[in-house]
Protein backbone atom coordinates (compact mmCIF):
# COMPACT_ATOMS: atom_id res chain seq x y z
CA UNK A 1 0.00 0.00 0.00
CA UNK A 2 2.75 2.47 0.81
CA UNK A 3 4.26 1.97 -2.66
CA UNK A 4 1.00 2.93 -4.38
CA UNK A 5 0.69 6.27 -2.57
CA UNK A 6 3.82 7.83 -4.14
CA UNK A 7 2.75 6.46 -7.54
CA UNK A 8 -0.73 7.95 -7.14
CA UNK A 9 0.81 11.24 -5.99
CA UNK A 10 3.09 11.32 -9.03
CA UNK A 11 0.18 10.46 -11.29
CA UNK A 12 -1.92 13.27 -9.78
CA UNK A 13 0.98 15.72 -10.18
CA UNK A 14 1.38 14.78 -13.84
CA UNK A 15 -2.37 15.14 -14.42
CA UNK A 16 -2.39 18.61 -12.86
CA UNK A 17 0.66 19.67 -14.86
CA UNK A 18 -0.94 18.37 -18.05
CA UNK A 19 -4.09 20.41 -17.41
CA UNK A 20 -2.16 23.62 -16.98
CA UNK A 21 -2.98 25.96 -19.82
CA UNK A 22 -0.29 27.52 -21.88
CA UNK A 23 -0.74 31.22 -22.55
CA UNK A 24 -2.70 31.66 -25.76
CA UNK A 25 -2.31 34.72 -27.90
CA UNK A 26 -5.72 36.27 -28.30
CA UNK A 27 -6.64 37.72 -31.69
CA UNK A 28 -7.17 41.05 -29.94
CA UNK A 29 -3.42 41.08 -29.12
CA UNK A 30 -2.63 41.37 -32.82
CA UNK A 31 -2.43 44.74 -34.47
CA UNK A 32 -5.91 45.56 -35.81
CA UNK A 33 -6.37 45.54 -39.55
CA UNK A 34 -7.76 48.91 -40.51
CA UNK A 35 -7.46 49.21 -44.24
CA UNK A 36 -10.69 50.16 -45.90
CA UNK A 37 -8.95 52.23 -48.52
CA UNK A 38 -9.81 52.04 -52.22
CA UNK A 39 -6.49 50.27 -52.85
CA UNK A 40 -7.46 47.45 -50.45
CA UNK A 41 -10.69 46.55 -52.31
CA UNK A 42 -9.07 44.56 -55.15
CA UNK A 43 -6.84 42.46 -52.84
CA UNK A 44 -9.86 41.71 -50.61
CA UNK A 45 -11.93 40.56 -53.60
CA UNK A 46 -9.08 38.47 -54.99
CA UNK A 47 -8.46 36.86 -51.59
CA UNK A 48 -12.11 35.84 -51.37
CA UNK A 49 -12.17 34.26 -54.82
CA UNK A 50 -8.77 32.57 -54.32
CA UNK A 51 -10.34 30.78 -51.35
CA UNK A 52 -13.40 29.86 -53.45
CA UNK A 53 -11.07 28.33 -56.07
CA UNK A 54 -8.95 26.53 -53.46
CA UNK A 55 -11.89 25.14 -51.47
CA UNK A 56 -13.92 24.36 -54.62
CA UNK A 57 -17.04 25.11 -52.59
CA UNK A 58 -20.20 23.44 -53.91
CA UNK A 59 -23.59 24.47 -52.64
CA UNK A 60 -23.78 26.24 -49.30
CA UNK A 61 -20.35 26.31 -47.68
CA UNK A 62 -19.82 23.62 -45.06
CA UNK A 63 -19.04 24.61 -41.49
CA UNK A 64 -15.39 23.76 -42.20
CA UNK A 65 -15.37 25.98 -45.29
CA UNK A 66 -16.99 28.79 -43.29
CA UNK A 67 -14.00 28.77 -40.93
CA UNK A 68 -11.94 29.96 -43.91
CA UNK A 69 -14.57 32.01 -45.75
CA UNK A 70 -16.33 33.57 -42.75
CA UNK A 71 -13.66 36.19 -41.99
CA UNK A 72 -13.85 37.30 -45.63
CA UNK A 73 -17.64 37.72 -45.57
CA UNK A 74 -19.81 40.35 -43.94
CA UNK A 75 -21.98 39.45 -40.99
CA UNK A 76 -25.03 40.01 -43.21
CA UNK A 77 -23.87 37.52 -45.85
CA UNK A 78 -23.02 34.96 -43.16
CA UNK A 79 -26.51 35.39 -41.68
CA UNK A 80 -28.11 34.91 -45.11
CA UNK A 81 -26.14 31.69 -45.58
CA UNK A 82 -27.26 30.40 -42.19
CA UNK A 83 -30.93 31.22 -42.90
CA UNK A 84 -30.65 29.46 -46.28
CA UNK A 85 -29.07 26.46 -44.53
CA UNK A 86 -32.04 26.31 -42.14
CA UNK A 87 -34.50 26.37 -45.06
CA UNK A 88 -32.43 23.76 -46.88
CA UNK A 89 -32.50 21.41 -43.88
CA UNK A 90 -36.23 21.92 -43.41
CA UNK A 91 -36.77 21.11 -47.11
CA UNK A 92 -34.71 17.91 -46.81
CA UNK A 93 -36.92 16.79 -43.91
CA UNK A 94 -40.20 17.82 -45.53
CA UNK A 95 -39.42 16.42 -48.99
CA UNK A 96 -36.55 13.90 -48.73
CA UNK A 97 -37.15 12.70 -52.30
CA UNK A 98 -36.46 16.17 -53.76
CA UNK A 99 -33.10 17.86 -54.24
CA UNK A 100 -33.03 20.91 -51.94
CA UNK A 101 -31.92 24.39 -52.96
CA UNK A 102 -28.25 25.33 -52.66
CA UNK A 103 -27.02 21.73 -52.56
CA UNK A 104 -24.69 21.82 -55.56
CA UNK A 105 -22.88 24.16 -57.90
CA UNK A 106 -20.89 27.29 -57.23
CA UNK A 107 -23.07 29.75 -55.35
CA UNK A 108 -20.47 32.51 -55.38
CA UNK A 109 -20.03 32.81 -59.16
CA UNK A 110 -22.08 33.03 -62.34
CA UNK A 111 -20.79 29.67 -63.55
CA UNK A 112 -22.24 26.49 -62.00
CA UNK A 113 -18.81 24.81 -62.21
CA UNK A 114 -17.14 27.75 -60.48
CA UNK A 115 -13.81 29.32 -61.38
CA UNK A 116 -10.51 27.53 -61.70
CA UNK A 117 -8.58 30.79 -61.64
CA UNK A 118 -8.89 34.41 -60.50
CA UNK A 119 -7.59 36.65 -63.27
CA UNK A 120 -7.82 40.16 -61.80
CA UNK A 121 -9.87 42.51 -59.69
CA UNK A 122 -10.39 46.19 -60.42
CA UNK A 123 -10.06 48.44 -57.36
CA UNK A 124 -13.20 50.32 -56.43
CA UNK A 125 -13.67 53.78 -55.09
CA UNK A 126 -13.53 53.53 -51.31
CA UNK A 127 -17.19 54.30 -50.91
CA UNK A 128 -19.34 52.30 -48.58
CA UNK A 129 -20.25 49.82 -50.02
CA UNK A 130 -17.56 49.29 -52.65
CA UNK A 131 -18.30 47.44 -55.89
CA UNK A 132 -15.32 45.48 -57.26
CA UNK A 133 -15.28 43.80 -60.69
CA UNK A 134 -13.47 40.45 -60.61
CA UNK A 135 -12.43 38.62 -63.77
CA UNK A 136 -12.66 34.84 -63.40
CA UNK A 137 -11.85 31.85 -65.55
CA UNK A 138 -12.94 28.24 -65.78
CA UNK A 139 -10.49 26.16 -67.81
CA UNK A 140 -11.23 22.46 -68.06
CA UNK A 141 -12.79 21.00 -71.21
CA UNK A 142 -13.29 24.51 -72.52
CA UNK A 143 -12.23 27.94 -71.30
CA UNK A 144 -14.88 30.35 -70.08
CA UNK A 145 -14.08 33.86 -68.87
CA UNK A 146 -16.48 36.22 -67.19
CA UNK A 147 -16.71 39.04 -64.71
CA UNK A 148 -18.70 39.00 -61.47
CA UNK A 149 -18.85 41.97 -59.11
CA UNK A 150 -18.41 41.81 -55.36
CA UNK A 151 -20.15 44.27 -53.11
CA UNK A 152 -17.78 44.92 -50.20
CA UNK A 153 -18.50 46.49 -46.82
CA UNK A 154 -15.94 47.76 -44.36
CA UNK A 155 -16.55 45.77 -41.16
CA UNK A 156 -14.05 45.43 -38.35
CA UNK A 157 -11.54 47.59 -40.18
CA UNK A 158 -11.38 45.47 -43.35
CA UNK A 159 -13.28 44.92 -46.57
CA UNK A 160 -15.67 41.93 -46.43
CA UNK A 161 -17.93 40.45 -49.10
CA UNK A 162 -21.55 41.54 -48.62
CA UNK A 163 -22.96 40.26 -51.90
CA UNK A 164 -22.08 38.87 -55.33
CA UNK A 165 -23.59 40.44 -58.44
CA UNK A 166 -23.51 37.81 -61.16
CA UNK A 167 -22.23 38.95 -64.55
CA UNK A 168 -22.33 35.80 -66.69
CA UNK A 169 -24.28 36.19 -69.93
CA UNK A 170 -24.83 32.56 -70.99
CA UNK A 171 -28.15 30.71 -70.81
CA UNK A 172 -27.74 28.92 -67.48
CA UNK A 173 -25.68 31.51 -65.62
CA UNK A 174 -26.66 32.49 -62.09
CA UNK A 175 -28.61 35.74 -62.37
CA UNK A 176 -29.17 38.71 -60.09
CA UNK A 177 -27.23 38.54 -56.85
CA UNK A 178 -26.25 35.94 -54.30
CA UNK A 179 -28.15 37.64 -51.48
CA UNK A 180 -31.33 37.76 -53.60
CA UNK A 181 -31.06 34.00 -54.13
CA UNK A 182 -30.18 33.21 -50.50
CA UNK A 183 -32.86 35.46 -49.02
CA UNK A 184 -35.67 34.37 -51.37
CA UNK A 185 -38.31 32.40 -49.49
Amino acid sequence: MSRSRPALGLLALLAIAGCQQMPVRDASDAAPVTDCSAAATAPAAEAFYRQIVELNTRGLPSMTELVTLGPLMSFGLQASIERARGRQQAMMIARPQDKPDFIEGSLFTSLFEGPTRVLAATPADAVQPALVAVSLEYAQDETVRWQDRLLLLCEGGRWRVEDVRFGGDWDFANRGSLRQALDAE
